[in-house]
């Protein structure tokens, strides 16, 4: 991932030459509402895509892993959120079993959830099957959420199977479902 941080600060100081102060002078902090949002875009080549690797806090299990083509991210009073293009997001459970999701977009929410959209192929290493129109992976939880147009297709007892709802929400491996 291409280091954008260093001079993009170094520019926006040279924008903005500070005043001199008087020895004892007071100057009011900005308040919150005037403070400009920060927008960062940037992209990764085929050799050397953007990546984002989630690690859960306590411990060093990994959650997820972003690979995408750009991003762009932005923040202001401590919202932020980034977008990615063209990402394949795999996703880890806690006994080894992962799910690998591919989307136009995907944006990052306070580093709670990754949210995919735009209409979602996903696969998990059991060979199960998942479309559906926008899904939400819940740090937090490790649960997944998806919605619209949701289909579920696999293998059981040697015939294919396929659920299909508005929403759902699983783990996940697919098993501990709730479909809608």
């Amino acid at each position: 991932m291409r280091r954008v941080w260093l001079p993009a600060v170094l520019a926006l100081a040279a924008c903005n030459p500070q005043p001199q102060h008087a020895p004892n002078s007071v100057t009011a902090s900005p308040t919150p509402s005037s403070m400009p949002a920060l927008q960062i875009t940037g992209s990764g080549t085929a050799k050397k895509p953007v990546v984002i690797n989630q690690y859960q806090q306590s411990g060093n299990r990994k959650l997820y892993r972003l690979v995408a083509r750009s991003y762009t991210s932005r923040s202001a009073q401590s919202i932020a959120q980034a977008t990615f293009q063209e990402p394949t997001v795999t996703f880890y459970d806690k006994d080894g079993t992962k799910m690998t999701a591919q989307a136009p977009t995907a944006s990052l929410e306070r580093g709670k959830q990754v949210i995919l959209t735009g209409g979602v192929h996903a696969k998990t290493s059991t060979g199960l099957n998942l479309t559906c129109d926008r899904l939400t992976y819940d740090q937090h939880t490790g649960l997944l959420h998806g919605e619209g147009h949701v289909q579920i297709t696999g293998m059981q007892g040697g015939q294919q199977q396929v659920l299909t709802g508005n929403s759902f929400t699983s783990d996940i491996k697919l098993t501990q479902m709730v479909m809608k």
